[in-house]
């Protein structure tokens, strides 16, 4: 071989994904999402309480938000974080169409690759089901440079609870 020709060796594989339901809310507070879900969420926080609790000059929430993740490895498919929250609201579905008139109702799903590549596939079943449920889909995809890691089978990134996919910067 040629010295001016060299053998890269390829691009890390690495991908990981996240995903959970979110729930916001100018006039229903967080714990009463909870109580008439029947679902503990992953966090709560209320309209009205500090962005960051530890500056209290800080910006107040302007909406009340209920967050409940998957439950998940980073390592699971997207299409298995979906079907597993589908699962867990899936007896809600009443409740959820109750609260919607109130309520803004996302599945939050996070996608990234060490080495930009990647995808999936949901089936149009589960797409089905999540549009039965009034769940509007947000997606978030990380480029490889944007200095995101997976904590705990949650997302870490510079965009602190954006998405209720756990955001922390890591």
């Amino acid at each position: 071989m040629p010295e001016h020709l060299t053998m890269r060796s390829p691009l890390p594989d690495t991908k990981w994904s996240a995903g959970s339901i979110r729930i916001t809310s100018r006039t229903v507070r967080a714990e009463e999402i909870s109580v008439r879900l029947a679902i503990v969420p992953d966090e709560q926080l209320e309209q009205g309480s500090l962005m960051r609790p530890r500056n209290p000059s800080s910006a107040r929430r302007e909406t009340s938000v209920w967050i409940r993740r998957s439950g998940l490895g980073s390592d699971s498919h997207l299409e298995e974080h979906v079907a597993a929250l589908v699962r867990l609201v899936n007896g809600c579905r009443e409740e959820l169409t109750r609260l919607s008139v109130d309520c803004d109702l996302e599945l939050c799903l996070g996608f990234g690759s060490e080495n930009g590549q990647g995808g999936c596939v949901l089936p149009a079943h589960l797409l089905a089901e999540v549009g039965v449920l009034g769940l509007d889909i947000v997606l978030d995809l990380y480029p490889p440079t944007s200095e995101v890691g997976v904590v705990g089978g949650s997302v870490a990134s510079g965009n602190a609870g954006s998405t209720g996919l756990a955001v922390s910067r890591g």
